[in-house]
């Protein structure tokens, strides 16, 4: 019987020091400022044919809190993802038809990294324009 209690006892220890492991804020967490902004390509092409400019574009703060990012985009989108240990972000957007738009339409980043600085470089790629996004963790 003691060994029992023993043994639930180290049980119940364990489970709450993983519990509190996984609480843990990563240092990857805070709020990071846009410090840089700018079109990857100037235009595209309109689902007539036409050629338009791309809109110069700032998204709002990133975000970083248990693993999870997100930010929004001037146009209102956000964009949600996760932070890997080693501070790789993989961040999406998929608004189905009908939400936002006519036609389904997905927008995400790529070579999206958090450095030892804490700055974040990340290019937004969406169906038309793209942008390049710099953030310094404040």
């Amino acid at each position: 019987m003691r060994s029992q209690i023993g043994l639930l006892s180290l049980v119940g220890l364990l489970s709450l020091l993983a519990t509190a492991d996984a609480q843990t804020p990563s240092r990857f967490d805070g709020t990071y400022r846009l410090v840089s902004a700018a079109k990857v390509n100037q235009t595209y092409r309109s689902r007539a044919g036409q050629l338009l400019l791309c809109s110069d574009r700032i998204p709002g703060p990133l975000t970083i809190a248990n693993g999870h990012a997100k930010y929004t985009t001037e146009t209102g989108h956000e964009l949600n993802g996760t932070v890997g240990p080693n501070g790789a972000l993989d961040l999406r957007m998929m608004a189905g038809a009908g939400e936002t738009h006519s036609r389904p339409m997905e927008m995400r980043t790529t070579a999206t990294q958090i450095d030892n600085t804490g700055t974040v470089h990340a290019r937004q790629i969406g169906g038309s324009c793209s942008y390049d996004y710099v953030w310094q963790k404040q």
